[in-house]
């Protein structure tokens, strides 16, 4: 496979990540029930961190690993700004919709969520704590997690500089360290700690970095060799996750709920299930062919170029799924959702795909006329102009 097609495959899983996180975060859809979340220990969570990593090491690797740190350490900066401004951005959108939703709608109660009335009755502190990042209002707070980590790439990719598996080492260390003394980073004005802990949670992100720099290296190496023993146990356990989390496809009734809770699967700490179960998903797709299959399909396309262009359709994705929480507010609640219930659902969520796919496309086009203007020609100033000027001032 060309290196154009191995990054074009990341893009266009990328994009999975993203509509399915927008998905899963639209309240009661019938799509959330079909997502991969249903079917296994892990979620697109770990796909976006995972395909971050990856995407780091393509993109800023050859900096550290030919020794131009300076300028690997100033393009990462710049993205970690952009990062930045997106999220507070976003923060203060969200909560400039429910605010206005509740004046139009003289409905109070959508200002009474505790993450969105201690920004509102404490304006400064609320407003300091946004945007130090140490407050992060529920279903927006992985680009935070992206920040910490994408910060913490430097020092990564300059230990990969050295041996990746000494980057690896240093990261399974960190991760033992933060499950065994509860490390995380504090939250304020409410207390407790990241939804995403980093210090856990940059486990995946590292293997993604370890992944992406051998995509940069000619060198197949024994992590991205086939191994057809190591795929069918890898079926075998996606298989059997399947299986519980399903109540064994409807046949066991409760195994899921007696067992979940003997299970390492936090989300906060990442679980080691869930790091394992991704590990071995993303293995099992990797070496299955899925994503050529999928390239030849009318799909592809548009998922890859809404992976692409993955800070605007997240941003994008982010305020439409806190629209679809805010209406879910307002609707009437009912024992079991009616048909019109559904309906404005399956709108909310099929209009949002396509509002991201329509993101994407503006910031296709919005590329393609850049690179126009940069080619065109610079027209050439008059050299009559200064000698008529010259005669004019003589006369």
């Amino acid at each position: 496979m060309s290196a154009r097609a191995r990054i074009d495959g990341i893009d266009f899983w990328r994009g999975i990540a993203l509509l399915t996180i927008f998905i899963n975060h639209v309240p009661d859809n019938i799509f959330s029930h079909v997502t991969h979340k249903n079917f296994g220990f892990s979620d697109a969570a770990e796909a976006f961190v995972f395909l971050s990593g990856i995407s780091v090491a393509l993109a800023y690797g050859s900096y550290f690993l030919k020794g131009d740190t300076r300028s690997g350490v100033t393009a990462v900066l710049k993205r970690v700004f952009t990062l930045y401004w997106v999220q507070v951005l976003i923060t203060f959108v969200v909560i400039a919709i429910f605010t206005l939703a509740a004046i139009l709608l003289d409905n109070n109660d959508l200002l009474a969520d505790e993450d969105r009335s201690v920004v509102l009755a404490t304006p400064a502190r609320g407003i300091l704590a946004v945007l130090s990042l140490s407050h992060q209002l529920d279903f927006i707070n992985i680009l935070p997690l992206y920040i910490a980590l994408l910060l913490a790439a430097p020092v990564l990719l300059l230990l990969a500089r050295s041996s990746k598996w000494l980057m690896l080492g240093a990261s399974i260390g960190l991760y033992a360290a933060a499950r065994i003394f509860a490390i995380n980073l504090p939250t304020w004005p409410l207390e407790g700690g990241w939804f995403f802990n980093p210090f856990a949670w940059q486990l995946l992100f590292v293997s993604g970095i370890f992944i992406g720099l051998q995509l940069k290296s000619t060198e197949r190496t024994a992590g991205l060799r086939f191994d057809a023993r190591v795929f069918m146990g890898g079926v075998l356990l996606l298989a059997a996750s399947a299986f519980v989390i399903t109540d064994g496809c409807g046949l066991v009734r409760g195994l899921w709920e007696s067992t979940r809770h003997a299970l390492d699967l936090t989300k906060t700490d990442l679980g080691l299930l869930r790091y394992g179960h991704f590990l071995v998903l993303a293995y099992v797709i990797g070496h299955s062919g899925l994503t050529d299959l999928l390239r030849s399909t009318r799909i592809y396309q548009p998922l890859a170029l809404m992976g692409r262009y993955s800070l605007p359709v997240f941003a994008t994705g982010s305020v439409l799924s806190s629209a679809a929480q805010m209406i879910e507010e307002v609707m009437p609640e009912h024992d079991t959702p009616s048909p019109e219930d559904l309906a404005i659902r399956f709108v909310i969520v099929a209009g949002g795909v396509l509002v991201h796919y329509g993101v994407a496309r503006w910031m296709e086009y919005r590329a393609a006329a850049s690179k126009i203007t940069r080619k065109l020609p610079v027209r050439a100033r008059p050299v009559e102009a200064p000698a008529a000027a010259a005669v004019a001032q003589a006369g």
